[in-house]
């Protein structure tokens, strides 16, 4: 075989690109998941926050845990959200006279 039938090596891009602040934003928020696990012994966490640039507010999330305890936990907030949001179940208040005459 001669020097020329050799396959040439791959050329390595040597730019590395940094890490976006989204992406780092990210790993700190699982970072602080992973240390609540360790320190309240949680089953599953979940984050959810919002920033806002240029008047427009993006919701952001992060999860860790099983799954399906973290799939849970998002209804048993999203149930709680709209028991708050429903105002039909407000009850009146008894005073315990009859509103009939």
């Amino acid at each position: 075989m001669s020097e020329t039938d050799e396959p040439k090596p791959p050329k390595v891009d040597r730019k590395v690109k940094p890490p976006s602040a989204e992406d780092i934003e990210a790993a700190e928020m699982a970072r602080l998941c992973r240390e609540a696990v360790e320190v309240v012994g949680a089953d599953a966490i979940m984050v959810v926050w919002t920033k806002q640039r240029r008047r427009k507010t993006t919701v952001y999330q992060t999860s860790l845990g099983n799954g399906l305890t973290v799939v849970g936990l998002m209804r048993w907030v999203a149930a709680k959200v709209e028991e708050m949001d429903d105002p039909d179940d407000d009850e009146e208040e008894d005073d315990g006279e009859d509103d009939e005459d």
